[in-house]
């Protein structure tokens, strides 16, 4: 089974052929760059739900493939070992160096267009993108959430964490605010106080 943020390599002419309706910028990009990210939503063998990105914010495209049309998969913990030389943009190798210092004791890894460049080798950032990373569960009060994220801001980019526990995900900036967070399941959206211990 897949996650939320993995990126796959996919056998483009079988997916194609299932997917036939792409809009025509969506053939072109995975043409391309034969990567897509897994979406939220319950997947399995015969049906993964995945993004493809285009070259702008408004091109994104929800499909879903079949495991037997994925030939690899990087996750973005597997992508926090890359070289920041990957990055096409100066303010993001540096980001990407501070962030390895910084988080040296977590389990994390970059994801959005930051770890889709990783991958691919594609540029997919520019000069207004955030930094968009994952950090595995690691229980931290807001006090330490606070804390971390001020030495975050003090990166040459937005930086914009993203928490991931076994039930969901929400995000770092949210909860250092000490007033909740909008955590995010594999289904849907729901308000938590406490999203170490959200409700069911």
């Amino acid at each position: 089974m897949y996650n939320p943020h993995d990126l796959l390599r996919i056998d483009v002419t079988s997916v194609l052929k299932r997917n036939g309706d792409l809009p025509l910028w969506a053939q072109s990009s995975i043409q391309k760059t034969p990567y897509v990210v897994v979406r939220r939503g319950v997947n399995d063998r015969f049906s993964i739900p995945v993004g493809i990105r285009g070259a702008s914010r408004s091109e994104r495209c929800a499909i879903t493939v079949s495991c037997d049309h994925v030939q690899g998969v990087l996750t973005p913990y597997e992508l926090q070992t890359s070289e920041s030389t990957r990055l096409r943009l100066k303010k993001a190798q540096e980001t990407f160096g501070m962030l390895k210092e910084l988080l040296r004791s977590m389990h994390w890894g970059p994801t959005g267009s930051v770890g889709f460049e990783l991958a691919s080798g594609t540029q997919a950032m520019n000069e207004q993108s955030d930094f968009d990373l994952l950090i595995q569960s690691q229980w931290f009060s807001v006090t330490e959430a606070n804390d971390l994220m001020n030495q975050l801001n003090k990166t040459p980019m937005t930086v914009d964490p993203l928490i991931q526990t076994e039930n969901g995900w929400f995000l770092l900036r949210e909860y250092a605010l000490g007033k909740g967070v909008l955590f995010k399941t594999m289904t849907g959206l729901e308000l938590q106080g406490d999203p170490w211990r959200p409700s069911h």
